[in-house]
């Protein structure tokens, strides 16, 4: 996550489908949300975050969209519109769910550029334990990588300056060993099909994150494609398969496609 994302066309998906996710309904009661922002710094190569135009009055998809959540569409926009757009703004807006945790210190090597690789692994490991301290209580946790997940055993290093983009999977295992559920952001890229990479990356959480149990990958199209991996600890998974279930006959059905977890495929 960037602080230049805050309230973009990305972020309105995004919190929309926690909202849904996290909502009681006939199996129980609301779940509480805990936020690893995975925050890094700005950055000013691409447009990335620009995508705002959907909050203009004159934008042919404005009505529709405050359909969705008209409360959501209005806070966001107050973001947008303050010129001040970062998670910290998000957060004050209130566009999570009462009661959410969040930890939002920036993951950044820049201050350890002349330090080991060990020391880098170490400031790594400190934020990690610091996260999981912001979050204790919570029942689902949001991962929100910039980039997406990755196998612990990747061949790029978690010390290198980049690899703040994205989430190893045995560090979201520590919140899962403690009995939350997850849903991770991964950012779809042409290597596969989108349901391809959602059942290799929904195979990555079934290796590598015991604990939870991997249901689906949730794609969002509109600008770019996005997918949020959702895997539930025992005690949620009545709630959220609902909660996913529920997705194709809620307001947001043309928002949202869910991939259902299926070992099988990976043979396919």
């Amino acid at each position: 996550m960037q602080d230049r994302y805050a309230g973009d066309l990305g972020d309105f998906l995004k919190f929309g489908l926690l909202r849904q996710l996290c909502a009681g309904d006939d199996n129980g009661a609301a779940l509480r949300l805990g936020v690893v922002w995975y925050l890094v710094r700005d950055e000013s190569h691409n447009d990335d975050g620009k995508h705002t135009a959907y909050l203009r009055a004159d934008s042919r998809h404005a009505v529709y969209l405050r359909s969705l959540d008209r409360q959501l569409y209005d806070q966001l926009a107050g973001v947008v519109h303050s010129g001040e757009r970062s998670t910290a703004a998000l957060e004050a807006a209130g566009v999570l769910p009462p009661g959410t945790k969040t930890f939002g210190r920036p993951l950044d090597f820049s201050p350890l550029a002349a330090r080991s690789q060990s020391d880098r692994l170490s400031y790594r490991k400190a934020w990690i334990v610091d996260a999981l301290a912001a979050t204790a209580g919570c029942d689902l946790v949001f991962a929100d990588p910039d980039n997406g997940i990755r196998r612990s055993s990747h061949s790029t290093s978690r010390t290198r300056t980049k690899a703040v983009k994205h989430a190893y999977l045995d560090e979201l295992a520590e919140f899962a060993a403690r009995g939350q559920s997850l849903v991770i952001y991964h950012h779809a890229d042409r290597s596969l099909t989108v349901p391809e990479q959602a059942t290799r990356r929904l195979a990555d959480l079934a290796d590598e994150v015991p604990g939870v149990a991997p249901l689906a990958a949730v794609r969002a199209s509109r600008g770019t494609t996005r997918l949020f991996l959702v895997a539930a600890a025992p005690r949620h998974l009545g709630h959220l398969t609902s909660r996913l279930s529920g997705l194709a006959s809620s307001a947001w059905s043309k928002e949202f496609a869910v991939y259902w977890w299926n070992e099988a495929a990976l043979g396919e």
